[in-house]
């Protein structure tokens, strides 16, 4: 098992897989605290003859527009990133060679999923943490818990978008296939949130935790974070696992070539 996680860290950055996610998180935690203070600047100075009038934006606004950039933009870039993950080698006869080595399909598919979820989590984290500083510089201090809290909830619900496409690369054998589940299941999720929102049910829903993570950088009640955090959580936490357990096991079934 280590060796095949070393195996797939070396691969993630050489198939440029996580540097491109990290790139482009990075991107976005420098340009949103800078848009946020100089926009204003910016449109009056093309705006000759028109008087625009723009509210400044708070720190917090200005950190919770990086959150909802994750969402509208770092998901499509999640679900490039892992569609070919295990599909691209199932292809390519590699999974084949790999799992007719001392190595199990089990383990295989573990070290993908820990390299992916761990290098997607730890992606998060540091552009947060990059977006709160730098903010900080511009417009004020980011409330630490309300920054973490933000975070989490849409770290989880990236993490879900990552188990959809990688359970649908391991049912599947072409690349796009899986980045078309996935997209699919991002489509379902965004749509049953907004049908389903004022629902009893609602509050449970995957979709919650994007919204969820601006109101906790714009004005949800921190000390309320168990049942606003946990019970989305919980569901997308159960979500993730239950396709992840059905795809491996349509995988263990599967006849390499």
């Amino acid at each position: 098992m280590p060796v095949l996680v070393r195996k797939e860290i070396r691969q993630a950055w050489r198939s440029f897989r996580l540097p491109a996610l990290y790139i482009v998180l990075l991107f976005l935690a420098v340009l949103d605290p800078l848009s946020a203070k100089y926009m204003g600047e910016i449109i009056s100075r093309f705006a000759q003859g028109i008087t625009i009038i723009m509210p400044p934006q708070s720190a917090e606004q200005a950190l919770a527009t990086f959150i909802s950039d994750i969402v509208e933009i770092g998901l499509l870039i999640i679900i490039a990133i892992t569609m070919g993950s295990v599909a691209g080698e199932k292809a390519t006869g590699v999974t084949t060679f790999i799992v007719t080595k001392p190595a199990s399909r089990k383990s295989y598919v573990l070290a993908k999923l820990a390299v992916l979820a761990g290098g997607l989590a730890l992606g998060i984290a540091a552009s947060t943490l990059v977006a709160s500083l730098y903010t900080w510089t511009l417009l004020g201090p980011v409330s630490a818990s309300r920054a973490a809290l933000a975070a989490t909830s849409v770290g989880l619900y990236a993490e879900f978008i990552l188990a959809a496409t990688f359970a649908a690369s391991m049912v599947v054998s072409g690349t796009l296939a899986a980045g078309g589940l996935g997209l699919a299941v991002l489509a379902v999720a965004g749509i049953a949130g907004s049908v389903l929102s004022r629902s009893r049910i609602g509050p449970y829903l995957p979709s919650t935790l994007m919204g969820n993570a601006s109101l906790f950088l714009t004005g949800a009640d921190v000390s309320k974070w168990t049942s606003v955090l946990l019970k989305p959580g919980l569901t997308t936490f159960l979500l993730s696992a239950g396709l992840l357990v059905a795809g491996f096991e349509r995988f263990k079934r599967v006849e390499l070539q």
